[in-house]
Parts: C-alpha cells; sequence; structure tokens
C-alpha cells in the first residue's frame, strides 16, 4: 500500500474513531467490518447489541439496543446501539437549472441523534419532479458503499421537486431472524 493512502486511512480512522467520541450505530445494521483501506483491525463487544456475549471480529450485526464497546490496536471506545425512530434527508433545498445539486444523503436518527450504520436505501422522485429534475448517474461501486448511498439532483427547467428516500433496517438474505422496518422522508426542492 502506499505511503499516501496509509496516511490517509490514519487521518479517516483518527476522525472516526477515539476515546472522547460516543459512537451511535442503528439497530438492524452491521458495525464494523472494514473498507476500501483493508480488513476492520477492531473487536466489537456488546451481548444485548448483538445478541451474544464475548468480543468477535465485525462485522457485527446489532440486534436490539445496548452498549458497545470497540477494541482497536490503537484505540478502544464505548459506543451504543440505538433503535431508529427517523431518517432524514440533508441536502439542497434550492438547485439551479442546469447545473448538478450537491449531494442527497439519508442518515437514521434515534432520539434525535445521527445513527452510523448502512441501512438498504432506496431513492425517487415525487410526480412533481417530471419535465423539471432528474437523479444524476450513479458512479459508485460496492467497496464505497453501493452505488446509491447518496444521489445528485439535475434541474433541467424551474418548478419544485420532491426528493424521497425509503431506508430499511435489517435485511432477511443477511439477517433472517431480525424483523427490519422502514423509515421514509422527502424533502421539497426548488429548482431556479
Amino acid at each position: 500500500m502506499s505511503p499516501w493512502l496509509l496516511l490517509l486511512s490514519a487521518c479517516i480512522g483518527s476522525r472516526e474513531a477515539g476515546p472522547d467520541r460516543t459512537h451511535t450505530f442503528a439497530v438492524g445494521t452491521y458495525v464494523g467490518g472494514g473498507s476500501l483501506f483493508g480488513a476492520d483491525p477492531c473487536t466489537y463487544e456488546g451481548a444485548e447489541a448483538f445478541g451474544e456475549a464475548g468480543p468477535a471480529d465485525g462485522p457485527r450485526f446489532a440486534v436490539a439496543p445496548g452498549p458497545i464497546r470497540v477494541v482497536c490496536p490503537k484505540v478502544s471506545f464505548e459506543g451504543a446501539a440505538v433503535a431508529p425512530d427517523a431518517v432524514a434527508i440533508t441536502g439542497p433545498d434550492k438547485v439551479r437549472v442546469g447545473a448538478d445539486s450537491d449531494v442527497f444523503r439519508a442518515v437514521l436518527t434515534g432520539g434525535g441523534v445521527e445513527l452510523q450504520g448502512q441501512p438498504a436505501l432506496e431513492w425517487t422522485l415525487g410526480p412533481d419532479c417530471e419535465g423539471h429534475a432528474a437523479f444524476a448517474p450513479v458512479l459508485g461501486a460496492q467497496d464505497t458503499g453501493g452505488p446509491d448511498r447518496t444521489r445528485k439532483l439535475v434541474a433541467s427547467a424551474p418548478g419544485r421537486c420532491t426528493v424521497k428516500v425509503a431506508v430499511t433496517t435489517g435485511s432477511d438474505a443477511l439477517h433472517p431472524d431480525f424483523e427490519g422496518r422502514t423509515f421514509a422522508a422527502e424533502q421539497q426542492v426548488t429548482l431556479k
């Protein structure tokens, strides 16, 4: 691995993990598991959250709310699995005609706190978007969280457009014993 990738990996890790930051993970999603920089070197423990005692390598599926302890080679920290109660869309409320928008992102929340985890996402546009806007082509890849984690809007005519997302925790294919939930949100965007 190049020295630049190692430095970038260290910076990302130090931003996302640390003893002074409380991590909140969404129940119904996986915790840990690595990235395009390599395998996850951490272990995850939480009998309530994972439904089984003892530390184990990630990814681990959070089945219920509860405390989580994460132990990595250079840092350890406490976190928690939290049951999501809503989803929020972050993104622009105005888009210029002829331009790509900034990124729209969907995040699960629990008790008003943004939760980590990658549930299944389904982005759609409302009927008011027809003839006014469309999603930009998706340029994602599976190792970066899949092609539809975020979306951009391309405005072609003035008007309004409703960006919608449905977020589902759990998966019969990935974890058949967990009953998932679906949360929906929408955001009005002015096109001018």
